[in-house]
């Protein structure tokens, strides 16, 4: 089986060196740089409620041990990170049977999150996806020239609050894990399509300018300390500052 995911600005399609006018609050232009995710925990929901994971295929380069890396950005305009191939597809396996939704986290498993990447097998090798051992790897990366930020907007997503490792474990446990869980109902499947909307995810942020709190990134790169980065959380359905937190639906991520 094969599930196809789609990004767009707005009504466009997503292509590196294009340019997008009417972008958050500011109403700004945005000049893509970058925009990955990685997504895992894949499941489609069957006729009676029933969860029925799919069984990623490990081909050796985007997906392996149950998690995916899509790719929209392919090396041309403003956007030189990662690789010029992109991905716009997951690839698996699952009984046959009826369908009616489909769910995902975005993001990468605890158990997959902390590790060495210069060893580590494809998806999981790109520097540029990845934080630090503490706490790992950038779940979604969308970066993008501004009007008011030339150098780039960023909008990171990643583990916060993560404290080191108690003696003789491998990692510690992130207070705010930051993956939001995505459930989409009247999933046809060989049918529908994901689309990803930066103009939805970015549509509560200021893009052209960067909040005046002292150690914050340009943008988001999910610090609790970062008023920039509360609309985007918001957009993701995920708290913000503490895990208990009541959230709205996601608005991300939606069926076509």
């Amino acid at each position: 089986m094969d599930i196809s995911f789609e990004a767009r600005v707005g009504a466009r399609p997503f292509a590196c060196g294009d340019t997008y006018t009417g972008l958050g609050t500011t109403a700004t232009a945005f000049e893509p740089m970058d925009f990955r995710v990685f997504l895992h925990d894949v499941r489609l929901v069957s006729e009676d409620g029933t969860e029925v994971p799919i069984a990623l295929t490990d081909d050796g380069v985007w997906q392996k041990d149950g998690a995916l890396l899509l790719d929209f950005a392919d090396k041309s305009g403003q956007c030189t990170n990662g690789t010029a191939a992109t991905r716009t597809h997951l690839v698996g396996t699952v009984p046959e049977g009826n369908y009616r939704g489909l769910r995902f986290k975005l993001g990468l498993p605890e158990s997959l999150n902390h590790r060495n990447p210069t060893l580590a097998p494809a998806p999981f090798n790109d520097t540029t996806l990845f934080w630090g051992w503490r706490y790992g790897y950038v779940f979604l990366r969308v970066d993008g020239r501004t009007t008011g930020l030339r150098s780039g907007y960023v909008m990171h997503l990643g583990s916060m609050d993560c404290p080191p490792a108690e003696p003789g474990q491998p990692y510690g446990g992130c207070t705010l894990p930051s993956r939001p869980e995505i459930s989409l109902e009247g999933f046809v499947l060989e049918q529908s399509r994901v689309v990803l909307d930066l103009a939805n995810l970015l549509a509560g942020a200021n893009l052209d300018a960067n909040a005046n709190v002292p150690n914050t990134s340009i943008g988001c790169m999910s610090q609790k300390e970062d008023p920039d980065c509360a609309p985007v959380f918001t957009r993701l359905g995920l708290p913000f500052q503490d895990p208990s937190e009541a959230v709205a639906a996601q608005t991300f991520i939606r069926l076509e």
